[in-house]
């Protein structure tokens, strides 16, 4: 069995479940698990539970980002398999059989506004919803061309961010046809448990920073080596998890149906460490010229304080108190995602020409190995020996090589137009020269666009 990676894990509940998640997994990514155990906590407990004042609701967006095909499901199965135990109970405890449980989980895809408010309006009012390729939901909820119901989507949960608190209503909809109106909802508090690879989700536009969704996600990326395989991994939590997971669910679903909360407190200590993470936010973003930093940490102190909430109430569900311990453990694993998120675009590593430089990089090393390979590994290409000796590259080798990449497929434009934007960005830095129409007739007896490699050492990986 892997062991626990603890120094990232808080106490009670919410780290007991992070544990379990990440002892199940195959592949174990302490981020993974952290990230479906807060997001099923928050689901939880996001309308029954309310921050220090100036309350908010303790519902969470949180999107963890790795590389495809690392160990990102587990979080998803993680939260099914608590989700499971719980419904299924226990013959010896006072929960035999919480079916009601399942409310807390709600569905993975919304198709239109409509469809999520009514969830909201008719099932459940605090729920979690676990998501996919959150990347690629960001681009389409922000492509100006995309879907309305795309867009829609979008913009309910920016506003549902905040519309947790208690006493707040979330305005309904009014159709032509009566019948089909949604009431306004009291206190909705919906959470995002969600997962992507850095391609995708930092691909993102100085707009949809400053739209505001991408900055209210808590970011967990997990930068590290492939893990290892679990050999022994756990299959059901244990019933001391299971029971106080009941307990809780059971205590907020019941100040869900009286309209009631509870709200967290918190000692003077714990108080004197938030407000200083407050005062200290708020004087870097008065300093800081860049507007991308500022979107990234504006909300940075109410997600501290809400990880600190959801922390103590894991503690104690009846009299929820963040102690010190709890935050110091939300400031620093705020400071730390944020931090990450920040560097990528100081580096160029996020923002909106991340996906054009990874097509440049994706482009360069499919000429590399054009240029440097042999005759016999491009002749299922069409490509002529002579056509090979001189360098010429034609356009139906590249867009072949190039239409199924991700950083190409995924571009809003389109893989094809891609291909070509890239192939005009290297002609027009003198990289390659493409060849007359007439020139490819006369030596090789060929049509169709081809590129001599006049600058090959653009095309040589850096080391």
């Amino acid at each position: 069995m892997t062991s626990q990676p603890s120094t990232l894990f808080p106490s009670g509940i919410v780290g007991a479940m992070a544990s379990f998640i990440y002892r199940q997994a195959p592949y174990p990514i302490p981020e993974v698990a952290l990230g479906a155990a807060l997001g099923l906590m928050a689901g939880i407990c996001g309308r029954a539970y309310q921050t220090p004042k100036p309350s908010q609701g303790t519902n969470l967006y949180v999107l963890v980002v790795a590389p495809t095909g690392i160990g990102k499901d587990a979080g998803s199965d993680g939260i099914d398999a608590i989700r499971h135990a719980v419904m299924q109970g226990s013959a010896h405890t006072q929960y035999p059989d919480l079916v009601s449980f399942s409310k807390f989980v709600g569905p993975s895809k919304f198709s239109s506004e409509a469809a999520l408010e009514r969830h909201l309006a008719a099932q459940s009012q605090s729920f979690v919803t676990v998501q996919g390729e959150f990347g690629k939901s960001l681009q389409r909820m922000s492509n100006p061309r995309g879907s309305q119901h795309d867009k829609d989507v979008g913009t309910a949960y920016l506003r549902l961010y905040s519309k947790s608190k208690h006493g707040v209503f979330y305005s309904g909809s009014a159709y032509a046809d009566t019948s089909n109106n949604i009431p306004d909802i009291l206190s909705p508090s919906v959470s995002i448990y969600a997962e992507g690879t850095p391609e995708t989700v930092f691909a993102v536009t100085e707009d949809m920073i400053k739209d505001g969704l991408f900055p209210r996600f808590l970011f967990l990326e997990y930068k590290g080596a492939w893990p290892d395989l679990n050999r022994d991994p756990t299959e059901k939590p244990s019933q001391e998890l299971v029971d106080g997971i009941s307990q809780l669910a059971n205590a907020a679903l019941g100040l869900n149906q009286r309209n009631e909360v509870i709200r967290v407190q918190a000692t003077d200590e714990a108080s004197r460490i938030l407000e200083a993470f407050r005062v200290e936010l708020r004087r870097t973003l008065e300093h800081s010229p860049d507007e991308v930093s500022r979107h990234l940490w504006s909300r940075s102190h109410l997600r501290a304080i809400k990880l600190a909430s959801l922390v103590a109430v894991g503690e104690n569900w009846e009299v929820p108190t963040i102690t010190r311990q709890a935050a110091e453990w939300a400031c620093g694993l705020e400071t730390q995602s944020t931090n990450r998120v920040s560097a990528r675009f100081d580096n160029g590593e996020a923002g909106s020409n991340v996906a054009e430089s990874q097509q440049d990089k994706d482009f360069r090393r499919i000429v590399f190995e054009y240029v440097s390979g042999s005759y016999d590994n491009f002749q299922c290409y069409g490509v002529l020996r002579p056509m090979f000796h001189d360098h010429v590259v034609p356009m139906a080798y590249i867009q072949r090589r190039l239409v199924n990449i991700a950083a190409f497929k995924n571009d809003r434009i389109g893989a094809t137009n891609a291909i070509k934007r890239t192939v005009t960005n290297f002609i027009e830095a003198g990289s390659i020269v493409e060849m007359g129409k007439a020139d490819m007739a006369a030596r090789y007896n060929k049509t169709g666009r081809a590129f001599v490699v006049s600058d090959a050492q653009v095309f040589v990986p850096q080391s």
